[in-house]
């Protein structure tokens, strides 16, 4: 049952502009939202003891930031009520939406936690709208947020039950890495983590003042699978880029020699004779023949390569644990995040990410090795 915000208080708010944009949230479930919202501080994930209590949190939180963004337009930026709210509150409700923001603004909650990346959120709102009015400063948002955030944790008792009790468990967890007691190889947490992660449609983007369609469509029910070609000594994109972008891939050996027009054309016309096939079709033949091991996956951005990946770990996490445990795992690596973590010293290598590194569910990396080795990943 989905619980409305006015239980939580949100009636009470009739003096806020942007009082819609959570009465909008509050009309869908807000368990998938809470679990966005605290993943970065509250590790284990969300009980269902704790739900009604981050619920509040939860409330009061969004409640702090949209009185702040309002008072930032309205005080520094010399908005009137009306032309805040004509102006910026579906802009903000989708914001508060965006996958980045959440975790963003639950970072707060975390322990220690100083200051928040003014930048990331200036950067987001700046991705789907035009400049915030001149007087405008995320960095007096943020500080102001993260202010307000404190003064949510002193006056719930509960609240600091919760993330002291995760505090508890990240020294025990820390006790344990530093004694050379390594995590487990759970294949059904890794299943579920993959499924929570990637299972719903990303749809930020798009305009949910009519419909709300996210966290509705599951990427299962609307994957279409790709047509391919195989491209083996020559990708045709490669020599359609600017003569000057050509040039500077030649001189740092990125490139070979410039090709003629005629070769050119030839290449191209023996690339379009390869046949087109299913790439699931193409797949499933790697996972059949021991002797195919590698398959790398190319095409124009927004082509579909990063759903396809992510269809194919799901596949494999909604199957029975019995059928999954022998097919080849899905090894779903977000670049960004391996990067940071090798970058800060967290991780020295792949296998050590999913070790110990902030991936959604850890596995043992001697056994994951002894999987890679015998052709048991994916």
């Amino acid at each position: 049952m989905v619980e409305p915000w006015t239980t939580l208080g949100v009636s009470l708010l009739k003096d806020l502009v942007f009082k819609d944009v959570l009465l909008e949230l509050g009309k869908g479930a807000l368990e998938d939202y809470v679990k966005d919202f605290f993943k970065d501080c509250i590790k284990g994930g969300v009980e269902s003891a704790q739900a009604g209590v981050l619920k509040k949190v939860l409330r009061e939180a969004l409640k702090q930031f949209l009185q702040i963004v309002e008072e930032e337009l309205e005080f520094e930026c010399g908005l009137f009520g009306n032309q805040i709210r004509d102006g910026y509150e579906i802009p903000i409700g989708k914001f508060i939406q965006h996958q980045e923001v959440k975790p963003l603004l639950g970072q707060a909650f975390a322990k220690d936690c100083r200051a928040l990346d003014s930048k990331k959120l200036g950067r987001i709102w700046r991705e789907d709208n035009s400049t915030m009015p001149a007087g405008f400063d995320w960095e007096r948002v943020a500080q102001q947020y993260l202010r307000a955030v404190k003064r949510i944790i002193k006056q719930s008792p509960e609240l600091r039950s919760i993330l002291e009790l995760e505090i508890q468990e990240a020294i025990a967890q820390h006790t344990q890495e530093t004694a050379g007691i390594i995590p487990d190889f759970n294949l059904k947490a890794y299943q579920e983590g993959l499924q929570e992660r990637y299972a719903n449609l990303n749809l930020d983007s798009l305009d949910t003042s009519v419909y709300d369609y996210r966290e509705k469509l599951k990427v299962w029910q609307v994957f279409v699978a790709q047509n391919v070609r195989e491209c083996q000594e020559f990708l045709p994109q490669v020599y359609e880029i600017p003569k000057e972008h050509q040039r500077r891939l030649r001189e740092s050996n990125q490139l070979a020699a410039e090709v003629a027009p005629e070769a050119l054309a030839r290449h191209r016309q023996v690339y379009y004779q390869q046949p087109v096939s299913s790439i699931l079709d193409l797949v499933n033949q790697i996972w059949e023949d021991d002797k195919l091991r590698y398959l790398v996956i190319l095409g124009e951005p927004g082509s579909g390569k990063s759903i396809f990946l992510q269809y194919l770990a799901l596949n494999w996490a909604r199957s029975p644990l019995d059928n999954a445990i022998e097919l080849p795992i899905p090894l779903l690596i977000e670049l960004r995040t391996y990067n940071r973590d090798r970058n800060s010293g967290e991780c020295k290598d792949l296998l050590e990410f999913f070790h110990k590194g902030n991936v959604i569910c850890r596995l043992n990396q001697h056994q994951l090795q002894e999987r890679l080795q015998t052709g048991k990943i994916l």
